[in-house]
């Protein structure tokens, strides 16, 4: 039985550690694809209502990529609220109202 708190043996010399550690297994960070050939973002083809150049008030391709996204999910979000069907949301509505 060993004693896990063991004090250092007399003459400085230690109790031996593990005689087999477990290796060390090294960890390769992964392996990112390189970055596709992006093609640049024209603001003007996204929002072509603007009443100003978007491309030269936004230079920035971080801020052309925000705008980007952000056209992308008022899209999505337009396309979704248009599938819903309000009719039926609001006559279910009108007759909630009706019961109480």
């Amino acid at each position: 039985m060993e004693n896990e708190n063991q004090l250092p043996l007399p003459g400085g010399e230690n109790p031996p550690a593990e005689e087999n550690p477990a290796p060390v297994q090294e960890t390769k960070p992964p392996i990112e694809p390189a970055p596709l050939a992006e093609e640049p973002i024209v603001l003007s083809k996204l929002f072509p209502d603007a009443k100003h150049d978007l491309d030269n008030l936004f230079p920035d391709p971080q801020m052309k990529r925000l705008l980007k996204d952000v056209h992308r999910t008022r899209r999505g979000n337009q396309r979704f609220l248009k599938g819903l069907n309000l009719s039926k949301i609001q006559n279910e509505d009108d007759d909630l109202e009706m019961d109480s």
